[in-house]
């Protein structure tokens, strides 16, 4: 289990950060309960990785050789700063990234049958996406910050 529930933008949780092999996670957190793989025909090719114990899945991306691309956090004992977790409201949300300086953000309609009130809150700059469902953070989704060409900027 991760000694260290603090989510560090750009850089990862703990010991896992961005950039890390598949197999260093399994090292730190055992195996994986589940693999899968996105239907986003974007990311075809990517594995996931879920850990329903911790409720957290790590995303491996092959044209960047299969390194930890993404992180998504669905349970509310890992935090950003000790204020953004999962349960925050969407108004708390927006005053804490004026606070916590995430820059620009952008809210978008997420919603589907299935997910009437799903939305996302994107800060780019900072590598954070936060989904909400009936104006409550779901999940927290991280990724490495870019660089200016656009390139990921792994942590050291």
């Amino acid at each position: 289990m991760l000694p260290d529930y603090e989510i560090v933008l750009g850089r990862g949780i703990g010991e896992i950060l961005f950039g890390i092999p598949k197999q260093e996670i399994a090292e730190i957190l055992g195996a994986p309960n589940e693999i899968e793989n996105p239907e986003d025909p974007e990311r075809i090719d990517w594995e996931i990785y879920c850990y329903n114990s911790i409720n957290c899945s790590f995303s491996f991306d092959p044209d960047n050789e299969d390194r930890l691309v993404e992180i998504v956090v669905e349970n509310g004992y890992f935090h950003i700063g000790k204020k953004i977790r999962v349960g925050i409201r969407k108004e708390d949300i927006l005053n804490l990234g004026v606070e916590l300086k995430f820059g620009k953000y952008v809210i978008e309609d997420m919603r589907t049958e299935e997910l009437p009130t799903h939305e996302l809150i994107s800060y780019d700059q900072v590598g954070l996406h936060l989904w909400l469902d009936d104006g409550l953070i779901s999940s927290i989704q991280i990724s490495p910050l870019l660089n200016e060409e656009g390139l990921l900027i792994w942590p050291e």
